[in-house]
C-alpha cells in the first residue's frame, strides 16, 4: 500500500443536518471533485445509496469496533479530479475528537513529489500542490468546517480545532492549513505565511513550502 498525503476537513457533530452529505457532495462536485465510484465494498453501489447510507450512520453517532466487519463502516468513494490518477475519499466520525467528525481526502503521495519520492518531505510539485490548495480554500468557504488540515503518511494526525485555539497544539500544515482567522492570530502562528479568505478563513503556509 504506498504512503498518503491526506487533506483533513474537521467538522462540529452539532451541524450535522439532515441533507448534510447530499450538500457536501454537491460542495465538493462544484470544487471540481467529480464522483467516479464506490470504493472498498462499495464499489457496486451509486452516489445516492452511498450518501444516504453515510448520511444515517453520522446521524447515528456511529463509529466502527475492532471486531466489527468493515462493511458496516462508512462508505468510501474515489473521485476525479483534474492532474490526479487516484483521489479517494471517506468519512471519520469522532475524529479528531469525540464530539467532531472529519472527511478526508487522500493521495498518493508520489503523485506530489514526482518520481523522486526519496526527496520527499516538503519537496512538493508546486502545480499538483497549487490544484489543492485552491480545492482546500473552495470548499471552506461553501462549508461548515472548523479547520482545514494537510498531512503526510509519517508527519502524524492533525491536531483538534480546540487544542489549535488554545495553544496545547500546531495545526497539521503539510504544507498548507486554513484556521478561523482569529485562531490564526497568535504569536503561536508567526513562522507561516497568512492569506485571508472569505468566511473569516485563513490560508497558513510554512515559508519553505511556498
Amino acid at each position: 500500500m504506498p504512503a498518503y498525503f491526506s487533506l483533513i476537513l474537521e467538522f462540529s457533530r452539532k451541524n450535522i443536518c439532515p441533507g448534510l452529505m447530499q450538500n457536501f457532495q454537491e460542495a465538493l462536485a462544484s470544487a471540481g471533485l467529480a464522483f467516479q465510484s464506490g470504493y472498498w465494498e462499495s464499489e457496486q453501489d451509486n452516489l445516492q445509496s452511498i450518501l444516504n447510507w453515510n448520511q444515517k450512520l453520522l446521524e447515528q453517532d456511529f463509529e466502527l469496533g475492532y471486531d466489527e466487519n468493515v462493511s458496516h463502516d462508512y462508505k468510501q468513494m474515489l473521485f476525479r479530479l483534474d492532474g490526479f490518477r487516484h483521489v479517494r475519499g471517506f468519512w471519520m466520525n469522532r475524529y479528531p475528537v469525540r464530539e467532531e467528525f472529519s472527511f478526508a481526502l487522500v493521495i498518493p503521495e508520489a503523485e506530489l513529489f514526482g518520481d523522486d519520492v526519496t526527496t520527499l518531505k516538503e519537496s512538493y510539485l508546486p502545480e499538483k500542490m497549487q490544484i489543492l490548495r485552491d480545492l482546500a480554500c473552495q470548499l471552506w468557504e461553501v462549508c461548515p468546517v472548523m479547520s482545514i488540515q494537510t498531512e503526510l503518511e509519517l508527519t502524524g494526525s492533525c491536531a483538534c480545532y480546540q487544542d489549535i485555539v488554545y495553544g496545547k497544539e500546531r495545526p497539521s500544515a503539510h504544507p498548507f492549513a486554513i484556521l478561523p482567522r482569529n485562531a490564526a492570530k497568535t504569536k503561536d502562528f508567526m513562522q507561516f505565511q497568512k492569506t485571508s479568505l472569505h468566511r473569516g478563513g485563513m490560508l497558513l503556509e510554512l515559508s519553505g513550502n511556498l
